[in-house]
């Protein structure tokens, strides 16, 4: 079941009706702010506000030795090198800041490590190297903030190192000329410090310049938005600033480069979701599969043809890369299904030769399919590298930690994290992992609502007071309603069978939702089924018409009991991990008859989806026992699943249900015996 808690705010009305009334404000939006947190006037104020508004960069430690030690370098003619990452946002950062100091008639070059070859980061050899070329300030960016070693090697070489960053600071003080890095002033609460590492390099450029960042947003916002956004940072305070003038000059295709980038992708007018989803990826698809400089050159070319040229080179290795992770995460799919990897608290799945520009990206994709923590490893001889993605409330950091016997070396954060490890001790590591998510509660994933509302209310008016929270992105998501009890209709195809339209009802009031990417066929309930939507507005123009769409992000069935739900699908997960108690097994545990009722839903609907034979089942089973009896006549292939469709296996003779694998197991459990 892909089940996911749906977390519902509580708030007061009266409280935000009065707010916005005094802050003259449309009372929705204003709802929504307060279901997230924000009850403070001002704040919700200053949240809605557009002007822009910045903190001085030299209230940031480090920025004015930074200045300093760059303007000595413009003024004597040194030779600067910008050492940036393969990322959007250092790539961005990489572009902005040698922009800028070519403009100041600077001396400089860059340089962007190749993710397989050099790895992240700034390191000894590249110190080494430019030692060698007589360059005697490098400038880091989206970096650093950790590299002891390489500062003490380029201090012995007599090569300056400034360093900006936006990670966290994990170990000794950097002995570097300056050091930038917003989380270092993490006690003055009055700057913001969640700033992507373009961001910490626009207030450098502001600093060097002289000028405030208000006047200065308007000439580089461009570059700063799309490293902000690609970085998914929060899309609050001065970040949300950032992406929504960027949004505007990119619309306005002042830079050669990205107008070329818009060009090739047949993008007319850019978003903060649309940039998320096709010109990040694209900036991002030179350092997943061949190297970030082209992406670099793409930034900061001045002549239209090259800027063609180069959009055209990362159309094609997007498009690369649009193949290599749909083939490895299928690989991957298979893989977990086959070994019953999906059954485990934490997926770990490997593959030889995955493209390791792209396993972070399955790993995402992985999560969003199986609600659980996820890591792949592309396997390549001795050493095996792995990336991870998580779910809220469950550190994929601390997990690897306590893994850590089984690794050659992790690094990373609560939700994301990297890994090597030897091939040979793969499936050590998946062992060790679950071994501790054995003890670790793994939360469910969380769909959050940002309030209930009735069909009435889905209007256009509705549609166009959100407006005001674009642009949309991490920390400030698409405002999503919660629409409970409506009955189905009817269903229509819409694109030829590609997605559809629900017919629905709730209270004598008529209304329809669009669901994408779902086909009729696989839509898991029937028309007469109760349902709760989770959904999002959003205004559709047609022939010069405005209406409301209404666009399905969740459905359920309605009157789901979560608690329970909860506890039985941790059950079954406890049972493959030999943990479950006695009380757990005998919750799940199918009686005969019970399992007879599964099994001629099945035969009585051959072809069912798995996720329609749970919500018709639901009616007369709990979701644990459906569960289990599905899992036990797949077993005895008395049933077929494949793809989530179900269908029956012709057999000759009796079949012993007591000889399934997963009822043997469970009847050992509940008898407390050890398996």
């Amino acid at each position: 079941m892909n089940y996911k808690r749906w977390v519902i705010p509580s708030v007061d009305k009266q409280m935000a009706a009065e707010i916005a009334d005094d802050c003259d404000l449309d009372p929705l939006a204003v709802l929504i702010a307060c279901s997230r947190g924000m009850t403070d006037p001002y704040e919700i104020e200053q949240f809605f506000e557009k002007e822009p508004e910045f903190s001085d960069p030299y209230e940031y430690s480090g920025i004015g030795e930074a200045v300093e030690r760059i303007n000595i370098a413009l003024e004597e003619h040194e030779k600067i090198l910008v050492f940036g990452d393969y990322d959007c946002d250092g790539v961005t950062a990489t572009a902005l800041l040698t922009t800028y100091l070519k403009r100041r008639g600077a001396d400089v070059s860059f340089f962007v490590p190749d993710r397989e070859k050099d790895g992240y980061g700034i390191s000894v050899s590249a110190i080494e190297q430019a030692a060698e070329d007589g360059v005697t300030l490098v400038i880091t960016v989206d970096n650093g903030i950790n590299a002891v070693n390489e500062v003490e090697r380029a201090n012995e070489l007599g090569v300056d190192i400034v360093i900006t960053d936006h990670h966290l600071p994990q170990g000794e003080a950097l002995n570097a000329v300056a050091v930038v890095d917003p989380h270092l002033d993490a006690e003055c609460d009055w700057l913001f410090t969640e700033l992507a590492g373009v961001g910490v390099a626009f207030k450098l450029v502001c600093a060097l310049e002289g000028r405030p960042c208000e006047e200065m947003i308007y000439e580089y916002a461009d570059l700063v938005a799309l490293g902000t956004i690609a970085d998914i940072v929060p899309l609050k305070s001065e970040n949300r600033i950032i992406v929504n003038e960027g949004l505007r000059l990119i619309n306005r295709r002042s830079n050669m480069g990205i107008r070329a980038l818009l060009e090739v992708a047949s993008i007319k007018y850019v978003t903060a979701s649309n940039a998320a989803f096709t010109v990040c990826p694209r900036i991002n698809a030179a350092g997943r599969m061949a190297n970030a400089d082209i992406a670099v050159r793409l930034l900061t070319v001045d002549n239209y043809e090259d800027a063609l040229y180069y959009a055209g080179v990362l159309d094609r290795l997007n498009t690369e890369r649009q193949t290599a992770e749909q083939d490895i995460f299928e690989s991957a799919v298979r893989i977990i299904e086959q070994n019953g990897y999906h059954r485990n608290r934490v997926i770990v799945v490997d593959g030889y030769g995955w493209h390791v520009g792209v396993i972070g990206i399955v790993a995402s994709k992985l999560v969003e399919r199986y609600n659980k923590p996820c890591i792949v490893i592309s396997s390549n001889g001795d050493n095996s590298v792995g990336s991870g993605r998580s779910v809220d409330g469950f550190s994929l950091f601390n997990a690897l930690k306590a893994s850590a016997d089984t690794l050659v070396k992790f690094g990373g954060h609560e939700l994301a994290a990297g890994l090597t490890v030897k091939e040979d001790d793969i499936d050590n590591f998946r062992t060790a992992i679950n071994t501790y998510a054995e003890n670790i509660a793994v939360p469910f994933a969380k769909l959050k609502i940002d309030c209930r509302i009735k069909p009435r209310a889905l209007t256009l008016d509705a549609a166009k007071s959100l407006k005001a929270f674009e642009p949309y992105g991490a920390g400030n998501p698409t405002p999503v309603f919660g629409v409970f009890e409506s009955v189905v209709t009817g269903v229509q195809p819409l694109a030829n069978g590609k997605h559809l339209r629900l017919k629905l009802r709730r209270e004598n009031c008529d209304y329809s939702a669009v669901m994408f990417n779902v086909p009729p066929e696989k839509l898991p309930f029937k028309i007469g089924d109760t349902v709760d939507l989770a959904v999002t507005l959003d205004v559709n123009v047609y022939n010069n018409t405005e209406s409301v769409s209404v666009i399905v992000r969740n459905i359920r069935k309605s009157g789901i009991n979560e608690a329970e739900t909860e506890k039985q699908l941790s059950a079954i997960e406890r049972v493959y991990s030999n943990s479950a108690s006695s009380t757990e097994a005998e919750l799940i545990f199918p009686l005969r008859d019970e399992i007879a009722v599964v099994f001629r839903y099945v035969r009585e609907n051959s072809g069912v989806s798995l996720a329609r034979a749970e919500n018709d089942l639901l009616e007369k089973l709990s979701i644990g026992k459906i569960t289990v009896a599905l899992t036990a006549l797949a077993e005895l292939k008395l049933i077929d699943n494949t793809d989530g469709v179900l269908t029956v296996v012709p057999v000759d003779g009796k079949v012993d249900l007591d000889s399934a694998d997963i009822l043997r197991k469970i009847k050992a459990l509940k008898a407390g015996d050890i398996v």
